[in-house]
């Protein structure tokens, strides 16, 4: 089965899938940073305590965060893909997207150079 024709682009390793990375990371970047508490918010243990829903969206922030240093784990082929899955553990994507695009730098290089020879 093919991806449709507009998600081509983000299969292999290339400058889309990079700013893909960049992009998201700097939307999280700037939720943490800019994403203050707000009059009448709850806060993070009070939302977590009265509702089932946000308890769920919580546990599944692990989840993907543990199938993408898994991913990585597997897939990576550079020396920093295990020290990032751990990393990706415990702060999720702030250490799961630059690795990912640093792995795809890796190999965007490796086909360069042997293009070049």
């Amino acid at each position: 089965m093919t991806a449709p024709q507009a998600l081509e682009k983000y299969r292999s390793p290339g400058p889309e899938r990079l700013k893909l990375y960049a992009s998201l990371f700097v939307l999280i970047l700037m939720t943490a940073v800019l994403g203050r508490g707000r009059p009448g918010d709850l806060g993070t243990r009070e939302t977590l305590r009265r509702s089932p829903f946000a308890r769920v969206m919580f546990m599944d922030i692990g989840v993907l965060g543990t199938l993408g240093a898994l991913y990585l784990v597997l897939n990576g082929k550079t020396a920093l893909r295990v020290p990032a899955a751990l990393a990706t553990l415990f702060v999720g994507s702030f250490a799961l997207l630059p690795a990912l695009a640093w792995e795809d730098w890796q190999e965007m290089g490796e086909r360069r150079e042997g293009q070049s020879i």
